[in-house]
């Protein structure tokens, strides 16, 4: 239960006891919302989040402005038809943001708490994603965009997660110190419910299969060692020393709720943990193999999917060197997300809705292989033709609308998603 302060706020051109009887009957109102615990507060606290500014009625531009621009996080501004209240709220809008405070207002008709409680939604995983620390194990080779200020920094001020640095050779170490750990028995079992058979000769070896359930416990125990709630980590770096791949443990970490990402991209990370405080499922980092823009289809393949994600799986090796083990999944039919952050500053993000059309094996593409089509066809011209990059997410359901609002609020600057 997640606890949100709402500040009356109100002018003493009007009777106190009429206005503060309303903002009770409020009160109530808005502990009938689910998840949410909602107090009154006198709005005193400087390090406490907006919440919401209750507009009781008008005349009350200077006291809630005055409450709402140095607080932490965006202001939500809840209005009602009576006494002037909207016509209040809209002017306070419009000053919060012309001094580059996040706002937006919600009026108390129609079905307003289902509405409220999405802006809630959004403004906890804000808070939590602007709070949390990401695991960087290894170098990005390539990061895809001339960056003007080092990427970990631009994460940080323009999204708000930490990085932090964490040598591959800790991975390794651990690996060395976990290779007699009665887990991993258990672990390689768990590799083998609702298998589908083995996609190809080796890859369900006991040497790979043990091999990535120790790497998994590696990892499992640097995250918490580390206190990270995300995971970037280079690959490539751990196949000369250990002969295997970190694609389990990324797929059961993400099972896990510990957003991981392969290839050292923390962009993509960031990414992931977005899409999960947003929209409380995993995602799937994919690259985009082939765009149909004749037909808005475009096909997606990786080597890592949380097992959650899919309608059956089967062990593999990872595509490239054709060694370790993977899990290859099909997704099953249903609406999809794609979402990707990026630009020069990352201060762009790019998002459509899909449907799924078919699942594939084998050829060139890594293990799993997806095929989506979008509702609207512009944006497979759109990917195309001013992509953010590589790597994008693919999330179970229809997210577009939540994440552009989260876009809108916690950005620093008030840009316009790519394509709007």
């Amino acid at each position: 239960m997640t606890e949100i302060p709402v500040i009356p706020v109100l002018s003493a051109s009007k009777q106190p006891e009429k206005m503060w009887a309303r903002a009770d009957r409020f009160i109530d109102e808005l502990n009938t919302i689910e998840g949410f615990e909602f107090r009154v507060s006198q709005g005193n606290g400087e390090d406490e989040e907006a919440g919401v500014l209750l507009v009781l009625n008008g005349g009350t531009g200077i006291p809630a402005v005055e409450c709402g621009k140095n607080k932490p996080g965006p202001v939500i501004l809840l209005a009602h038809p009576l006494d002037n209240s909207l016509s209040a709220a809209l002017e306070i809008l419009a000053y919060l943001r012309g001094i580059g405070k996040k706002a937006v207002v919600v009026q108390a008709v129609g079905d307003w708490k289902k509405d409220l409680r999405q802006l809630l939604i959004i403004c906890a995983a804000g808070n939590e994603v602007r709070q949390s620390r990401i695991g960087r194990i290894g170098q990005e080779q390539f990061t895809g965009y001339p960056f003007p200020t080092p990427v970990e920094e631009l994460i940080k001020k323009t999204w708000g997660p930490e990085i932090v640095d964490i040598p591959s050779s800790a991975v390794t170490e651990r690996y060395k110190e976990l290779q007699d750990d009665s887990r991993s028995a258990e672990l390689v079992k768990e590799m083998a419910v609702g298998n589908r058979g083995v996609a190809e000769p080796g890859a369900d070896g006991a040497d790979d299969l043990k091999g990535a359930a120790i790497i998994y416990l590696a990892l499992r125990e640097l995250v918490d060692e580390y206190e990270v709630d995300a995971v970037a980590i280079n690959c490539f770096d751990l196949l000369p020393v250990l002969k295997n791949t970190a694609h389990y443990a990324l797929a059961k970490l993400n099972n896990d709720g510990v957003m991981t990402a392969c290839e050292g991209d923390i962009i993509t990370a960031t990414g992931m943990l977005i899409a999960k405080e947003v929209t409380g499922q995993p995602s799937f980092m994919a690259n985009p193999c082939m765009v149909d823009v004749e037909k808005g289809l475009i096909t997606l393949a990786h080597c890592a999917v949380a097992r959650t994600m899919c309608s059956s799986h089967k062990p593999c090796s990872r595509f490239e060197p054709g060694i370790g083990a993977a899990c290859q999944g099909h997704m099953p039919p249903d609406d999809y997300t794609l979402f990707r952050i990026g630009g020069k500053d990352l201060q762009e993000i790019y998002t459509a809705l899909t449907t799924y059309q078919s699942n594939s094996e084998g050829g060139n593409p890594c293990r799993t292989q997806v095929t989506l089509k979008f509702y609207d066809p512009k944006k497979a011209e759109e990917l195309l033709r001013r992509p953010l990059g590589n790597h994008h997410l693919v999330i179970k359901g229809g997210h577009e609308e939540k994440l552009l609002k989260y876009h809108d609020l916690f950005l620093t600057q008030n840009l316009s998603p790519v394509g709007q």
